[in-house]
């Protein structure tokens, strides 16, 4: 399929804008089993980096970490979007914007966190990550036997929050995460960068996004093409098997975006 994504880049209409959106954890980076140690493997942050420089293209980042967590971890030009907490929080150079649920959601994520904590220490394997408006609950390092009890208790831990309407449980690649209870999803972040996009370029986004997890679906459906990484079923244009082939689909992307600016 890397033959097929480097083709679509060049037949996009005439005229359009580039852009190249990427989920970050399972597609710039491998997966590991402390959520801490990922960073962006080393061809995908030197595509990425020719691509921020090339003047034909926008590129940007939409992933379930803090903006500030994503922005140290793909150590990127300060002009990449970083899209944060699946697009509820998105800088870019100039400009910070927030959801309004965010506002006061870390008290509520903070008890939730507290709820949850003793029951994640009792699974070995389980990991509690507080990111401030969030929490999540990964279940990579948790034997397969395990992982159904777990999410059950973790679900009915977490119903209270969900039934008053503090928090949103989303279910992603090895995680369970408690957000603001918003209608926002990594779709409409890449609908809010398209749009600021064409507010600052004065062209229209023909935008590629690269995703792993099921949470990428609503962004997706929000680009023009959409690349899976990985095996799992989807609505996305493309497949490619794993981190490396996407260095290699954004080494060729750039390749594209230096002939264009030729």
């Amino acid at each position: 399929m890397l033959v097929d994504v480097h083709r679509a880049c060049v037949a996009r209409p005439r005229g359009t804008r580039l852009v190249v959106l990427s989920d970050f954890d399972g597609t710039l980076a491998d997966f590991d089993v402390d959520p801490t140690l990922p960073r962006i493997r080393s061809d995908a942050h030197a595509a990425l980096v020719v691509l921020s420089s090339a003047s034909s293209v926008s590129l940007g980042l939409v992933s379930g970490r803090r903006v500030s967590d994503l922005t140290s971890r793909a150590a990127l030009p300060s002009e990449v979007y970083m899209a944060g907490l699946h697009g509820l929080e998105i800088a870019r150079p100039g400009r910070a914007w927030r959801h309004p649920a965010l506002d006061g959601a870390d008290a509520a994520a903070r008890a939730l966190a507290d709820a949850l904590s003793p029951a994640v220490a009792a699974i070995p394997g389980a990991r509690l990550e507080f990111k401030g408006e969030a929490v999540a609950v990964h279940t990579r390092g948790v034997s397969l036997s395990a992982r159904a009890a777990l999410r059950t208790r973790v679900d009915t831990i977490g119903r209270p929050w969900e039934i008053s309407g503090r928090m949103r449980r989303l279910t992603g690649h090895d995680v369970v995460e408690f957000l603001p209870d918003a209608i926002w999803t990594k779709g409409d972040a890449v609908h809010w960068i398209a749009r600021d996009i064409a507010s600052q370029t004065g062209q229209v986004p023909w935008v590629i996004y690269f995703g792993d997890d099921c949470t990428d679906e609503d962004a997706f459906g929000a680009s023009n093409v959409s690349v899976a990484v990985g095996h799992r079923p989807s609505t996305a244009t493309f497949r490619l098997n794993g981190p490396a082939e996407v260095a290699a689909a954004l080494g060729a992307i750039a390749g594209v975006a230096a002939d264009g600016a030729r």
